[in-house]
């Protein structure tokens, strides 16, 4: 859901990142950044979800283990 007015965004496939891994980590970045544009985050929780926000745009998630 793209908050109004805002401009979407757009992150870069990591090397050796699956298509599904980038999914899931573009998802959650989208998330947080509308979190923060909407106001959902004050003090602590913005600290960390600031913190959690740089990880996923310079790293890439752990792969998912998959259970058979």
């Amino acid at each position: 859901m793209e908050a109004e007015g805002w401009p979407s965004m757009k992150w870069e496939r990591f090397r050796g990142e699956s298509q599904r891994e980038y999914y899931r980590r573009a998802n959650e970045i989208q998330q947080i950044i509308e979190g923060f544009r909407m106001g959902r985050y004050r003090g602590a929780t913005a600290d960390q979800m600031e913190r959690r926000l740089i990880r996923l745009q310079e790293q890439a998630l752990e792969p998912e283990v998959l259970s058979a």
